[in-house]
């Protein structure tokens, strides 16, 4: 599987799909004004998909708040643009109506593979195995988002220097995620952003909801690019590159912004 960068691909694609932590922002942090600009630019002529192991919470809190499109462009640019949070696990779309983002799919995580993870990752963090919880910034390593769950080794709002060397060879999660996967085989176990691990249901990533959309909007992976910067084994976003998607991995926002810029000029 080739990766592509060219502005040629873009041409034959009908849909352009983002990570959000590290692709189109830094982690849990707002979306820049350029970014917004860019992506209302690209909405114009393909279906935007912003896709994210976040909740749709997050989202509401990071990403649609600092999104504005011109009024003239409002209505093309929502119907255009769809949200993936929980990994694609749920997915919402913009309610011209309502003028409100509405769920219209959603992957059940098995209750009884739920309560197995978080009983394990209580344990991590009573022990304080692996360095989780040693730093945390108050709020909570583990979060329950419904379709997902997410653990943040040093909590999700802690400050992004300090999440940024916590675990930068992602050996840390590496070696929780090996050690949970032999006590968790119901459940798909992703690294994702710069200290967590989430936890799917098995067999559910990041590619299974972006094909979703894509068989709901009676298209192929052949009409879909993504970026991320999570393309790595084991990775969030490895996942939409081994499912046949055309993938672009970048090192972080300001590349990503470079890449949208060379497409829509």
């Amino acid at each position: 599987m080739e990766v592509h960068t060219n502005k040629m691909t873009l041409l034959t694609k009908k849909f352009v799909a983002f990570d959000l932590d590290g692709t189109l922002a830094e982690s849990k942090q707002h979306l820049e004004p350029f970014m917004s600009l860019l992506l209302c630019k690209l909405a114009l002529h393909k279906k935007v998909v912003i896709i994210s192991g976040g909740s749709i919470n997050q989202f509401q809190k990071q990403f649609l708040p600092y999104l504005n499109p011109d009024p003239i462009d409002f209505d093309t640019v929502m119907n255009n643009l769809f949200l993936l949070p929980t990994s694609g696990s749920r997915r919402y779309e913009f309610d011209k109506i309502k003028k409100d983002w509405e769920m219209t799919d959603m992957e059940v995580f098995p209750p009884e593979e739920k309560a197995k993870v978080m009983k394990e990752l209580e344990k991590i963090v009573t022990a304080g195995e692996y360095g989780v919880g040693s730093i945390t910034e108050g709020d909570d390593v583990i979060e329950d988002r419904i379709t997902q769950i997410s653990m943040s080794a040093l909590g999700q709002n802690a400050p992004i220097d300090k999440k940024k060397i916590w675990d930068p060879d992602q050996e840390k999660r590496k070696k929780i995620k090996s050690d949970l996967e032999a006590r968790l085989p119901g459940v798909n176990i992703i690294i994702g952003g710069t200290t967590t691990l989430d936890f799917l249901p098995a067999g559910f990533n990041k590619a299974k909801g972006l094909i979703r959309l894509l068989d709901k909007e009676d298209s192929t992976i052949n009409d879909m690019i993504f970026v991320g910067d999570a393309i790595f084994p084991g990775g969030n976003d490895y996942s939409a590159l081994e499912a046949g998607i055309e993938s672009v991995k970048v090192s972080g926002p300001s590349e990503t912004a470079e890449l949208i810029k060379g497409w829509i000029v």
